[in-house]
């Protein structure tokens, strides 16, 4: 009687009521408003509905008409009420940044400065997020779905509610720029409704796996698992799993077409021991370029570095060491990107590998005790040194180690071809990768020069040596001095052609020192003095050639 009497009290409100409610039935089928789908219980009644979930208990005899039930009191268990989501009592819910990667940022609403975001940041209905480049964030919706933000990506979240007490749950979002992938409620629960708006269409799921970019005004969606509804107010599409479409400004979606199958990741590389980081791309048909994102676990929940390109491979620059996946994708003429192939590796390039300096790749010595030399690396604590007389180091001559930039041969070389390489290692005692290996020969020393043939022309201003032409590789190097061990030398002197000049000394006793120098590895060899007599006055005159007279 109470229903009845409310009924003939507020005719007028009853049929508003009514009529909204069918209106918004109705249009559910065109723009996917929101409406809570209850399925009746044992012992409900509209009254204890209303009383429940309505913002206005009073309100269910609209509810009633709407979803023509005859009697209020009887109600079939198993029935489904459709109920607009206006007439539900409403809480606020939120968006929770469960993971974050980079550069992440925030803001409470349009106008409002940015902030720094982290794990863990709430956001509330009308805030923003938005990652900078080589950043990522994974966003937690209140129904459990999940939208990773990829680098360079912003979202408004324009809508975030619970209904009913939390048995329905609707969210609504804006992709400004970027892309995001979705994994819409998981649980699969019903009444959990998920719309993205783009610049130029609507996704609306409600339990599904999928991806959405926008670039410019054009929206692109592919679906992974499920089934996606795409709409423009030009027309709409459902996106079965495995197949994408393309919406462009003031145009209805294009019919949904097969993505590119995931590529074969099999012969790409498994360890790197030196950056940058380079995966050559594998030849698949229809291939226009490539997108490859790397994670620390197969969740993809953060990513870490993303490379796109459509050269013969993609580099990232930088990783710590450890194990990691790459996700690769293939994007088609269109745009779309195809489905992923997961690939692990690992990284093992720290410490860094010191820069060989001497002896140089190719480089010929002639000592046969050289010491080897490097570029310290900062942060390393030691240095392990090899050398071995294969490239494949099977068959080691030294294996040793230094604190210095440069270590010397405890023991002779043996004369040939040999290999030499080195490592960091910081103070934990963790040694990173070796160097590349430099090749160098070994030939026995310099041999002493023979000056005793040699010819000394004494000039007006100089004193003028000629030796044979040096070795290819070789120069001579001279040495006068008036004493015996060549101390305070008066004038030194290099030649590649066997000529040397030194400035004429004063009469009297001096000794001259000549040796052969292989300048590509600065090393000196074995000097041979010989005492020099040079005459008084112009005595020069009568001696056109003065042979060096052996001590």
């Amino acid at each position: 009687m109470k229903a009845l009497g409310w009924r003939q009290l507020f005719p007028g409100l009853l049929a508003a009521l009514s009529l909204f409610v069918g209106s918004a039935v109705a249009a559910e089928s065109r723009d996917q408003a929101p409406l809570w789908r209850y399925t009746v219980r044992p012992g409900d009644t509209l009254i204890n509905i209303g009383a429940r979930y309505l913002v206005d208990p009073r309100q269910w005899p609209a509810v009633q008409q709407a979803n023509q039930v005859a009697d209020p009191y009887r109600l079939l268990p198993g029935t489904v009420l459709r109920i607009p989501a206006a007439m539900l009592r409403r809480s606020p819910a939120v968006a929770t940044i469960e993971t974050s990667s980079g550069q992440v940022r925030w803001r409470a609403a349009a106008g409002r400065e940015w902030q720094e975001a982290a794990t863990g940041q709430v956001l509330p209905a009308g805030s923003s997020v938005e990652t900078l480049a080589d950043s990522s964030a994974l966003l937690r919706l209140a129904d459990g779905s999940r939208i990773l933000l990829s680098a360079s990506s912003q979202f408004v979240l324009d809508a975030l509610g619970t209904y009913a007490g939390g048995l329905m749950v609707d969210s609504r979002l804006r992709l400004q720029s970027g892309q995001g992938e979705i994994r819409a409620n998981p649980a699969r629960a019903p009444n959990r409704n998920l719309r993205i708006q783009t610049p130029s269409a609507q996704v609306v799921v409600r339990g599904t796996h999928f991806r959405v970019g926008v670039d410019g005004e054009t929206t692109r969606e592919e679906t992974l698992a499920g089934v996606v509804g795409v709409n423009s107010g030009r027309g709409s599409v459902r996106v079965a799993p495995g197949r994408g479409t393309i919406v462009r400004p003031g145009e209805a979606p294009l019919p949904p077409v097969r993505l590119l199958p995931a590529p074969v990741v099999a012969g790409l590389p498994a360890r790197f021991e030196h950056l940058p980081l380079r995966f050559p791309l594998p030849r698949l048909a229809g291939a226009q370029a490539w997108l490859g994102e790397i994670a620390s676990d197969a969740t993809f929940d953060s990513l870490l570095l993303s490379r796109s390109g459509s050269g013969p491979a993609l580099s990232f620059a930088d990783l710590p060491n450890g194990t990691y996946l790459l996700r690769l994708r293939a994007i088609d003429a269109r745009g779309l990107q195809g489905l992923d192939s997961l690939h692990r590796f690992d990284v093992f390039a720290r410490p860094f590998p010191p820069v060989l300096n001497r002896p140089g790749d190719g480089a010929t010595i002639r000592g046969a005790r050289p010491t080897f030399s490097w570029t310290e690396v900062l942060g390393s604590a030691r240095y392990r040194v090899q050398v071995a007389a294969q490239a494949d180091f099977t068959t080691l001559l030294h294996d040793a180690g230094s604190e210095r930039g440069s270590w010397e041969t405890p023991a002779d070389l043996p004369v040939g071809s040999l290999y030499w390489r080195a490592a960091s290692i910081d103070a934990s005692g963790q040694q990173g990768p070796w160097s590349a290996a430099v090749a160098f020969t070994y030939t026995p020393g310099l041999v002493e020069v023979d000056v005793g043939r040699a010819a000394v022309e004494l000039q007006p201003e100089s004193l003028r040596l000629n030796l044979p032409p040096p070795p290819d590789g070789l120069a001579y190097e001279a040495i006068l001095s008036a004493a015996a061990d060549l101390g305070s030398p008066l004038a030194e002197a290099q030649s590649d052609d066997g000529r040397l000049d030194l400035p004429r000394p004063d009469a009297g006793t001096w000794y001259l020192g000549v040796r052969l120098v292989d300048r590509r590895e600065n090393m000196p060899g074995p000097l041979a003095i010989r005492k020099l007599e040079v005459p008084p006055g112009r005595l020069w005159l009568l001696l056109l050639l003065l042979p060096l007279l052996a001590l």
